[in-house]
């Protein structure tokens, strides 16, 4: 009875460390960049927004912000104000289109447990895409050259069948 008493004992005092090594791991853990929009190394065409959510709740201190600049100069490029979505999330709008080019989204949050986060990934702005009407009518302008050159080689050919099959 005295061993089974000192094993549950033992096995109690075990878990408690475990429970206790476990909530201290939660409590000290930073938070992190869980999703983002646009993602890192993402190429957009389109940037109206950047959001961004966090692997832990944010404290609304404040001071949460998204910048954005340019990767090679860094320039700062005009966006809207930082606003809290959620507990998680953040946000900033874009309201002009930033020329084509790599960006760097930087932003700095703090967790509920105090830690601040003061990080960024980069990301690359396309170029619009072209109108393809030049190409549509350059091509139905191939085709139609192309077109008129059988009709003319099939032509030739005819004119000549005949000019042999009649009699002289």
């Amino acid at each position: 009875m005295r061993k089974r008493c000192a094993k549950q004992g033992l096995l109690g005092l075990a878990l408690c460390f475990l429970l206790l090594g476990l909530a201290a791991e939660s409590l000290s853990a930073h938070t992190q960049l869980a999703e983002s929009s646009p993602e890192k190394q993402e190429r957009v065409s389109n940037l109206t927004e950047i959001e961004l959510t966090f692997s832990s709740e944010l404290l609304d201190d404040g001071n949460a912000r998204i910048v954005l600049t340019t990767l090679h100069d860094g320039k700062e490029v005009p966006i809207g104000d930082t606003v809290f979505v959620s507990e998680y999330t953040i946000r900033a709008d874009v309201p002009t289109q930033p020329a084509p080019g790599q960006y760097v989204v930087r932003y700095r949050v703090t967790a509920i447990d105090g830690d601040v986060n003061d990080s960024g990934y980069a990301f690359e702005v396309l170029g619009p895409k072209g109108d393809n009407t030049i190409w549509i009518i350059l091509g139905a302008g191939i085709f139609a050259i192309a077109l008129l050159m059988v009709f003319l080689w099939v032509r030739k050919i005819r004119n000549n069948d005949n000019s042999e099959n009649s009699p002289t």
